[in-house]
């Protein structure tokens, strides 16, 4: 995939950039790019020419001059209507929003941003279930003083070893503000750096290759994972690595739904096997009426929401500045 650094990447024009923007969205209004957002954009980069597109016919009418394209979604035919195009870009920090192959010289820009944002969620989601937090309102509801069974769930987070599966940017976001509450942390990704220490790591935190996950989760007491929907991340938490879990352990889903076996996991809740789980992300979505997962004990779940903020495309304006400035021809 071509990128910034990459000798054959298509060079930005020296005039105006024409940006087709079609971002919109029914159910987040803080995910729908307005005129506010392309007047910031504009300020970042005064080259920047917004057109911006209330559907996708709209937008594919935008494509032939378009230099740029801000999109959740791009289709592989809309390669053949941009001939002039050097980037497209989403804010999504997944991948798999792209299932196409770009001409050579376009370049693909995903979303850096949202660690800041879901740093936040993940944290409230260990929170609310080591002290009681959700029990409280859900499985204790009903009862006036629940003080001595919800007494006996709740944990420190202080001293905790949280483990994080799956240490990008939005990882290392997440070990940075738990290691402000005290917790311990081992971040587990694919190739680690020698070198690699997240803001606030001391000498007890580690970062390991998830084939060491095997070994780490026996002493895990929250495992926090943010894994990108690929081949190999498919049901990388199946039984039997659910089996190694202390039953104390929690678990927190905000990557893609695909890396947990949700029913072997919905098995260790309603065994007690597993303290608790929150889920932001699932194997199908919307959650189908007849998933287990429903009325599941001690699960909690968000409706893919992990990174809604009032702020999110601000964010997502001021990171696509800064890597398209990186870009050929990007230099103000």
């Amino acid at each position: 995939m071509t990128s910034p650094h990459d000798s054959a990447a298509r060079a930005l024009p020296r005039g105006p950039w024409h940006t087709a923007v079609y971002l919109t969205h029914p159910q987040v209004p803080s995910w729908a790019f307005t005129a506010a957002h392309a007047e910031r954009l504009q300020r970042a980069l005064p080259r920047i020419r917004c057109r911006l597109c209330s559907d996708r016919a709209a937008f594919r009418a935008a494509l032939p001059e378009a230099h740029l394209a801000l999109v959740w979604a791009f289709h592989q035919a809309d390669f053949d209507l941009a001939p002039n195009l050097c980037v497209v870009a989403t804010p999504s920090a997944g991948r798999d929003y792209f299932r196409v192959t770009p001409p050579a010289g376009v370049g693909m820009l995903y979303g850096r941003f949202h660690g800041r944002i879901m740093a936040e969620t993940a944290v409230g989601m260990i929170l609310g279930m080591c002290r009681g937090l959700l029990p409280a309102a859900t499985t204790f509801a009903d009862d006036p003083w629940p003080r001595q069974p919800l007494g006996a769930l709740m944990r420190p987070l202080r001293g905790a070893h949280v483990v994080i599966l799956g240490m990008g940017h939005i990882g290392s976001a997440i070990a940075t503000l738990v290691k402000a509450f005290g917790a311990r942390v081992t971040g587990l990704r694919r190739s680690p750096r020698p070198d690699e220490r997240p803001d606030g790591f001391g000498p007890a935190d580690r970062v390991l290759p998830v084939s060491a996950l095997d070994a780490v989760l026996p002493e895990t007491d929250h495992l926090v994972m943010v894994l990108p929907a690929d081949a190999g991340t498919a049901g990388i938490l199946d039984a039997r690595r659910l089996a190694l879990l202390p039953p104390h352990a929690t678990l927190c889903n905000l990557g893609r739904g695909q890396a947990v076996d949700e029913d072997a996991l919905v098995e260790a809740l309603r065994q007690g096997r597993l303290a608790g789980a929150c889920l932001d992300v699932f194997r199908e979505e919307p959650l189908p009426a007849a998933s287990p997962l429903r009325h599941c004990p001690n699960l909690w779940r968000l409706p893919h929401a992990s990174a809604i903020s009032p702020d999110y495309l601000d964010l997502f304006v001021d990171d696509l500045a800064a890597q398209l400035r990186r870009w050929p021809g990007g230099t103000a």
